[in-house]
């Protein structure tokens, strides 16, 4: 189903189908565009490694990392929700994404002595990890690169390239767009107009919505993670 035979379906379903409309086209539109995020947002994200830079803009935000032994951080895509694996790909090894909490937990030996890792500018080296929620939309290497490399990353992400028009598509699987309409609903019924404002109506959209993003997000997870074992001990 495109974009604008769910705007049209939108239309038959909340009776706005005589112009001129309760909410124009570009206001749907926006609508089915942030459902989707939602969507995807509580599904997890969309799985995807990020490719070579290039000139394509369509790949703009989600190329490889250039790591530049000019400074400890590198800039990664707004549209990423989450990072799950890192690998340089001159020195094919992987590099471990970890947060800031995490890194306290590091320790390095030095003759003979365990102490904590502090994060410093002129510590460099080979690096090793990619510390993340030190600055918003950055990744922070450690050690600080003693030479250039490139990182490519394994990431959940938003939809991208974004919509701009009806005539773009949608990411998620086709079986969940005629779903997208109850987030969108739930947003129209809370526009700030007599004709258009209907609290019950928008929570009650907003509740089934929340539901059909439960349940991809669970058929989604048996589908990406495997299953945990279970190991018994004797008495």
């Amino acid at each position: 189903m495109d974009l604008q035979d769910l705007i049209e379906l939108f239309r038959k379903q909340v009776a706005d189908k005589d112009d001129p409309y309760l909410w124009d086209d570009e206001e749907v539109l926006q609508y089915i565009i942030e459902a989707q995020d939602t969507f995807v947002q509580r599904t997890g994200g969309i799985s995807v490694m990020t490719v070579v830079e290039a000139d394509d803009p369509d790949n703009e935000e989600l190329h490889d990392l250039e790591i530049s032994e000019d400074g400890p951080y590198s800039d990664f895509s707004p549209y990423i929700l989450r990072i799950r694996s890192a690998r340089l790909v001159t020195a094919r090894r992987d590099v471990k994404i970890i947060s800031e909490a995490d890194f306290s937990q590091i320790r390095t030996v030095d003759y003979g002595i365990i102490s904590p890792t502090f994060l410093d500018d002129t510590d460099t080296g080979t690096v090793t990890h990619g510390i993340i929620g030190l600055v918003d939309k950055k990744l922070r290497w450690y050690k600080v690169p003693s030479e250039d490399d490139t990182c490519r990353l394994h990431v959940y992400r938003l939809p991208y390239p974004r919509i701009a028009s009806q005539e773009d598509d949608l990411e998620i699987p086709e079986q969940y767009h005629i779903h997208l309409l109850k987030g969108a609903k739930a947003s129209a019924y809370m526009k700030e107009d007599a004709e258009t404002y209907d609290k019950e109506l928008a929570s009650s959209n907003e509740q089934m919505f929340e539901k059909v993003c439960e349940e991809a997000r669970l058929a989604l997870d048996r589908q990406r993670f495997k299953p945990r074992t279970i190991q018994y001990g004797g008495i």
